[in-house]
């Protein structure tokens, strides 16, 4: 994938001086890649002048020791297919979706799989560089202390932080009940976060998706890891209302100018990933017996915009709670 994730890594591996190459579809892509090279920002820019070898179509693509699975999760399926006919005979692949992705592949064993989870947000801006908001690691989860973990590690710090766990799903299912709140708030209202979570009714509704997603860990019992610069789950359902309010309010206002990934794509018109992160929830929650109607409302929301049925519209927002 040469989106904004696979983007961060590229800048990590080019500082580094690690040797690495972008796989891409189509001929079109490996011209711009090759003629534009990457910008990136987070404290400074980084310009990433590509060359030749390190930009492939699949169909030139060679063996590869790691591949970075950069992709969103409704392409990972055909992806992964095509990313196994070019992993050496040890060879690994790292999933870097939103959601719960290790379920949507087959044919692999479980030992070449790594979860990764990313803690940061970077998003393509108007000129086509890419910008990362704030820093933040990259989860990996491992069965026990590798070589290949240290080298993954080696590889991309410091300039991507590297947090090594054994309890990938923890920090999987800490960053799907937060992104279920910041993406399908963004993507209903179409509000940056700054002035929606300025508004009480949307902090109320963050508030909600919160404590149904805690409520579906809790049934699953799921040991929380709670990703760097993020926050418990489980801890922020239980606070009291107003210290709950506040801590949104905050994160609003750190974040203010994020329009989300999905109320980017609902711009462009282009499939979300509502049915990966909250249609995961859902999913989950059926399966646990537990109800989670809000969540279930954004499925069914964001799946009415993206058929074109409605616009976002921040009157969403009284009609969640009836009124």
């Amino acid at each position: 994938g040469t989106g904004a994730i696979g983007a961060s890594l590229v800048r990590a591996l080019y500082l580094n001086k690690i040797p690495f190459t972008i796989l891409v579809r189509d001929k079109k892509r490996k011209l711009d890649l090759l003629t534009r090279g990457i910008s990136y920002r987070l404290k400074d820019i980084t310009h990433v002048e590509l060359a030749g070898d390190e930009v492939r179509t699949v169909g030139e693509a060679k063996k590869y020791d790691y591949i970075f699975m950069g992709m969103k999760t409704p392409n990972l399926r055909a992806s992964a297919a095509t990313a196994k006919k070019h992993l050496t005979k040890n060879g690994k692949i790292i999933l870097l979706q939103n959601g719960l992705p290790e379920g949507a592949i087959t044919g692999y064993k479980s030992e070449q799989i790594i979860s990764g989870i990313v803690g940061y947000n970077t998003q393509l801006m108007n000129d086509g560089s890419y910008f990362q908001s704030n820093p933040g690691h990259l989860i990996l989860g491992v069965t026990a202390p590798t070589v290949l973990a240290e080298e993954l590690k080696t590889a991309l710090e410091p300039h991507q932080p590297v947090l090594l766990t054994h309890n990938p799903v923890g920090f999987r299912w800490n960053k799907l009940a937060i992104n279920s709140v910041i993406n399908g708030l963004g993507a209903v209202t179409g509000l940056a976060l700054g002035p929606l979570f300025a508004r009480r009714d949307a902090r109320r509704a963050a508030i909600t998706l919160i404590q149904e997603a805690a409520a579906v860990m809790k049934a699953l019992r799921i040991e929380e890891g709670i990703v760097p610069g993020a926050i418990s789950v489980y801890k922020l359902a239980g606070f009291p209302k107003f210290l709950q309010h506040l801590i949104i309010y905050i994160l609003g206002r750190k974040y203010a100018k994020i329009r989300t990934s999905m109320l980017q794509d609902i711009d462009k018109g282009v499939k979300t990933e509502v049915d990966e992160i909250h249609g995961a929830i859902v999913a989950a929650a059926t399966k646990a017996g537990i109800a989670v109607p809000l969540t279930s409302q954004i499925v069914a929301r964001v799946h009415a915009l993206e058929t074109g049925k409605t616009k976002p519209n921040v009157d969403a927002l009284q009609s969640f709670f009836g009124r």
